[in-house]
């Protein structure tokens, strides 16, 4: 979200401190929300829309057509269709200008249809009923205990984690604090300009806006509609913010189809099957409308697909108090069995006055009753319809495929209808007669073996995770499958990777797993342990785990994340005090080769280089044989190497300068090495005036930078990897420092960013070097620098569409492994490609594709690993965590 929203988001944030965290314990009973002291106000606008009209192009050549569209006055975008038509969005340009443009052989109007709103009722609300109903937390309305989803029994079994609902819709809003973890994030291609996973979409790499035909999912103001939906469904639970999503652990895949109060139903056909193409688990459409023709059946042609690759399509019935069997709306009335279509319900268990109904079209009720939900301004809205209760049945949908993985569309739908609680009031009315209920996944969690993850974080080297049952096993023959994978761009598996279990020593395989027997158990055998040990280099890692019960799986896999990083150094702080008035003794070197400690702002007046000194070492602690100079350099000693101890080859400037110091000199230490035993001092002086760093500008950095050459390019410089950078508070994340700000061109390197990050950012280096988040927290994020040529590149960190960003110019210093200079100038940011891994999606038919990691590991593609939910990287295990199902 862009800056404008940031006053709207105080003034809401002040209004809906919450003051109520709600558990997963199997035992756990919602409390009663109170009102806020300054009401939420009730959802009467979703927004004018974009103002554009969007036209179908029949074509015997779609993509000549999209180049064609696109060049012609008045076109804002086109873009194929599945069924090989074009669809262009205009702001001038009508029927006759497209008809002319060649290629053309149809023009017809899109069709448009409503979200699913209901912004008639003028009720205030508490929150929390749909959840859990306690008989007095609503507002505005009669109401009975129970009435509700039963989330909390839902919860105890699974809250969705691993699963991901594509929120079809209007918009999202990356920078909701109640949304922050819920992104999904595609597996297949990062943030960026290049389309890595070629579906034609550069940069999709959190699902896509296809009004606009850019990455931009949040929308701006027009996706307010969907940013309500996202909220009911998969908003975080257990964050002392705002509500919880009746499966707060899901991935939303935002499509944008539409602005403010419409969406485009040729839209809505690609999304849908974007959405299958790209691993969602359960698709929410809230919308719909009244239309025929080849829109009508290009949206059944769509669900028929969902439904071919078990995926389930979840409808809003709509909110004209309609008979959807006799007063068709679409997608509501489609008689498709991958489509469930839901009506809405009121705290009392009565269908809501504007609900739509069917005996035959509609298969059951969710509560939708004026239900608490996330606003894209940051705050709440009381929101009303069935815009809310389908993605209440969507939600539900994902937490059924986590516990039922391997079921089809159809063994998922009928589950779900079988468990719905039956309502008198509701009879005739649906096809169910009844209200979603998730009692009944408690007794498919039953049969889900639970584990604890511990030791799931350190420095490389040995180090041994341990993974603990919580669940009584059944009587059996067991078998823990383990595997090990890493996160380098997509996830792979890794091979030939040693685990000592037990005392004896296992090795993965191309699968990247490892089979560990562990014998009879039984009822009353207690808690299971496993403790595997094994050598691991710095990266982001992922530990899994599979219990066979003779030879079958039991319940599903769990994963969770293993960080190993080294612990970065701490970062200087700005010192504000004068520094030494005067040089240390003349002639006297620092003893065993140690560097002045000193940190002082301001330079000496008369000491030498107060930088660093040459990088090669002479004996330990030798002196130099001349004297030192009346002012040294204040910036890095000659870059050019030499034998050990050898003087530089190149002389500091020779141009004599005021021997006043500057007002601000170097935050950093003096020389880092050994003083040189040969070489005589420069013959002049070099300038000691530095230019001030102006305040809150300019960052100061540890590392002296290498003297600038005639051309005033910028050598890149041989020092080794390490030093930091600090800053005055940069961008939207407030950046303060960068450390290391130098790293090796292999890549790697941990890089920790400090500042003040309300959501995990996405990190690039240069143009195309993508950084792995290997850990992220309010204050700090740590990510593993990719591979680069030498040179000196940017640093940018945003959120998805760009709505916060800090962009630091020159940030970090690539240099080679053996410390060489690299290119005497810097490079051009996009002038570097990055030799890290490029995700290349599945395996080719021909065999797995298999690469070398940063450590030397062997590394293959497979369709487990490289299929991981994004979800689980969000987990934090830095002490102990209960993974992910996967």
């Amino acid at each position: 979200m862009g800056t404008s929203w940031t006053a709207d988001r105080r003034l809401v944030a002040v209004g809906m401190a919450a003051t109520v965290v709600v558990g997963f314990a199997a035992a756990a009973v919602a409390d009663t929300l109170r009102l806020p002291d300054v009401p939420v106000a009730v959802a009467d606008d979703y927004g004018p829309g974009d103002g554009l009209s969007r036209w179908v192009l029949g074509t015997a050549d779609p993509a000549a057509l999209v180049t064609a569209a696109t060049a012609t006055p008045g076109v804002v975008n086109a873009q194929p269709l599945f069924d090989g038509g074009v669809l262009v969005a205009t702001d001038t340009a009508g029927p006759s200008v497209l008809a002319a443009i060649p290629g053309v052989t149809s023009v017809e109007p899109s069709v448009s249809v409503p979200v699913m709103a209901d912004p008639t009722d003028p009720y205030w609300s508490s929150y929390g009923w749909n959840l859990e109903n306690t008989g007095s937390n609503f507002y505005n309305q009669s109401g009975v205990r129970d009435a509700d989803v039963d989330a909390t029994a839902g919860w105890a079994a699974t809250t969705g984690s691993g699963t991901v609902i594509a929120v079809v819709d209007t918009g999202f809003d990356s920078d909701h604090p109640d949304l922050v973890g819920s992104l999904w994030s595609n597996p297949n291609e990062p943030c960026g300009s290049v389309d890595t996973d070629g579906n034609g979409k550069a940069g999709d790499c959190h699902g896509w806006n296809f009004t606009t035909g850019t990455a931009d999912v949040d929308n701006g103001a027009n996706g307010t509609h969907g940013t309500n939906v996202a909220g009911v469904a998969a908003a975080r639970a257990g964050n002392a913010e705002g509500s919880a999503g009746v499966a707060p652990d899901a991935q939303i895949m935002p499509l944008v189809i539409g602005s403010g109060q419409n969406v485009d139903v040729n839209l809505g056909v690609q999304a849908i099957r974007y959405a299958v193409d790209h691993g969602a688990d359960v698709i929410n459409a809230s919308w719909g409308g009244a239309f025929s023709g080849s829109a009508l059946a290009a949206l059944q042609s769509a669900i028929d697909y969902a439904g071919d690759n078990g995926v389930l399509v979840v409808a809003a019935a709509g909110n004209d108090s309609g008979d959807r069997d006799s007063n068709a709306l679409y997608p509501a009335s489609l008689a498709d069995p991958a489509l469930v279509t839901v009506g809405s319900s009121t705290a009392s268990d009565t269908l809501s006055s504007s609900s739509a109904y069917g005996a035959t079209s509609v298969d059951l009720v969710a509560p939708g009753n004026l239900v608490f939900t996330t606003w894209n301004d940051g705050g709440y809205r009381l929101v009303g319809g069935t815009s809310i209760a389908a993605p209440e049945v969507a939600a539900a949908v994902a937490m059924y495929r986590s516990l039922m993985p391997t079921a089809t569309a159809a063994e998922i739908k009928q589950a779900l209808l079988d468990d719905v609680d039956p309502v008198p009031a509701l009879t005739g009315r649906s096809v169910t007669g009844g209200r979603l209920s998730l009692d009944g996944l408690a007794a498919l969690g039953s049969q889900q073996v639970g584990w604890t993850f511990t030791g799931m974080t350190g420095a490389p080297g040995p180090l041994s995770p341990s993974l603990a049952s919580s669940t009584d096993l059944p009587a059996g023959d067991y078998t823990a499958v383990l595997g090990l994978g890493m996160r380098l761009g997509q996830v792979y598996a890794v091979s030939g990777q040693q685990l000592v279990v037990g005392g004896s020593t296992l090795t993965t395989d191309d699968t990247g797993t490892v089979a560990v027997p562990l014998g009879t158990r039984g009822p009353g055998s207690g808690t299971l342990v496993l403790a595997p040990s094994t050598t691991l280099t710095e990266g982001r890692y992922v530990l899994t785990v599979q219990l066979l019960q003779d030879g079958t799986p039991l319940g599903r896999a769990s994963a969770a994340p293993l960080t190993v990083a080294t612990a970065p150094a701490p970062t200087p702080a700005p010192t504000t005090g004068a520094g030494p008035t005067s040089a240390p003794t003349t002639g006297a070197a620092p003893t065993s080769g140690a560097a002045p400690t000193g940190t002082g702002t301001a330079a000496p007046t008369t000491a030498g280089p107060t930088g660093a000194g040459p990088t090669g070492a002479g004996p330990t602690g030798a002196a130099p044989t001349s004297s030192v100079p009346t002012a040294g350099p204040t910036g890095a000693g000659p870059t050019g190497s030499g034998p050990t101890g050898a003087a530089p080859t190149s002389a500091t400037p020779t141009t004599a300068g005021p021997s006043t110091a500057p007002t601000a000199g170097p935050t950093g230490s003096g020389p880092t090495g050994a003083a040189p035993t040969t070489g005589s001092a420069p013959t002049t002086a070099a300038p000691t005036t530095a230019r001030p760093v102006p305040t809150g500008a300019a960052p100061t950095t540890t590392t002296p930078r290498a003297t600038a050459s005639p051309t005033g390019a910028s050598p890149v410089p041989t020092v080794p990897p390490g030093g930091s950078t600090v800053y005055p508070g940069v961008g939207d994340f407030r950046v303060t420092s960068v450390s290391p700000n130098r790293v090796d061109a292999a890549g790697g390197a941990a890089v920790t960013v400090r500042g003040t990050f309300t959501a995990e950012p996405r990190v690039l280096v240069g143009d195309s070097g993508v950084g792995t988040v290997l850990s992220w927290s309010s204050t700090q994020v740590v990510f593993s620098a990719p591979a680069r040529v030498p040179g000196v590149y940017d640093l940018v960190l945003s959120t998805p569409g760009g709505g916060l960003r800090s962009e630091l110019s020159r940030a970090l210093t690539y240099v080679s492994s053996s410390g060489s200079a690299g290119p005497t100038s810097a490079p051009s940011t996009t002038a570097a490609p990055s030799t890290a891994p490029v995700p290349s999606g599945p395996p080719a038919p021909s065999g797995p594709v298999v690469i070398t990691g940063p450590g030397g590991q062997k590394l293959v593609v497979t369709a487990f690993f490289s299929g991981l939910p994004a979800s689980l990287w969000s987990v934090d295990c830095s002490s102990s965590c209960a993974g992910t199902l996967v």
